[in-house]
């Protein structure tokens, strides 16, 4: 765990489904920080709880889908200082079981890494988007 004097680090996991060459993107709520903007689906850590536990309770919560832990790879992780500290955790997955369901009613978009553009993506993003644009042995 991270830690950093007198202020507080909140982990986050993110997940970057791939699926046939694209991956899964989710508009935030209108109504939160950020809100219409698009992410990777994912959450907060909670008190106590490994980043994996977290990724497959965030995934399940939002997605309505179990992904298979021993299949999902740690892809990178940064922070962002602002007045809260975030350490972003993303993890790349390409096996899961059920059908990827809208359950914050947050609209979601299957989007090659190339289109990523053409959506309004949150800055934090950008790194790992350029990252993934490397990559080439994903299906």
């Amino acid at each position: 765990m991270l830690i950093i004097e007198a202020n507080k680090v909140i982990d986050i996991v993110i997940g970057i489904l791939f699926k046939n060459k694209r991956v899964l993107i989710a508009s935030r709520p209108p109504l939160k920080i950020f809100g219409g903007y698009y992410e990777f689906p994912g959450g907060k850590v909670e008190k106590g709880e490994f980043t994996l536990e977290a990724l497959y309770r965030e995934l399940n919560e939002e997605l309505k889908i179990k992904i298979e832990l021993n299949k999902v790879i740690f892809f990178t992780n940064y922070q962002i200082k602002r007045e809260k500290k975030l350490n972003l955790n993303f993890f790349i997955c390409n096996s899961w079981k059920g059908k990827v369901y809208p359950n914050e009613k947050q609209n979601l978009h299957w989007v090659e890494i190339n289109d990523l553009s053409n959506f309004k993506i949150l800055k934090s993003n950008y790194k790992v988007l350029k990252m993934l644009k490397r990559l080439r042995s994903f299906k």
